[in-house]
């Protein structure tokens, strides 16, 4: 009978870490604290991929690549857009780059997990030129 407690004390505390594990994923959907947007994360391309599924943009432009430095990607619709895609592993975070659509710029980027619900995303320019947003967990 004691074999059997220690058994199933040994799968509880397996599935607890396995629960835990899953918890302290990137992957999943995130929202953005500007316009509201509606971010995928997912793996893709051997690394961490980030896709627009949604936001709360208002006019029919916000739709668009507006800002994009290349006038010929201006008419391309945001939503399906990867805002990163194929970004590393580097000690607890992934590194890469990431296009803003707000002002049309790739920036080096690091992506982080602060905890189980929040994902954070920097982008810079060069440091300590940067700029930090905190994404919340959607699911």
């Amino acid at each position: 009978m004691r074999m059997h407690k220690v058994v199933f004390a040994g799968a509880l505390l397996v599935a607890a870490r396995a629960g835990a594990a899953e918890q302290a994923s990137p992957y999943g959907h995130w929202r953005t604290p500007e316009r509201g947007g509606l971010i995928e994360v997912s793996q893709c391309d051997g690394g961490l991929c980030g896709k627009i599924l949604g936001g709360s943009g208002g006019s029919a432009e916000d739709k668009f690549d507006r800002n994009n430095k290349d006038p010929a990607l201006r008419g391309r619709p945001l939503l399906g857009m990867y805002i990163f895609r194929g970004l590393k592993p580097a000690g607890g975070s992934w590194k890469g780059s990431i296009y803003n659509p707000n002002d049309g710029g790739t920036y080096a980027a690091t992506v982080s997990l602060r905890s189980p619900g929040e994902l954070v995303v920097k982008g810079c320019v060069v440091w300590p030129l940067c700029k930090t947003q905190v994404w919340a967990r959607v699911r």
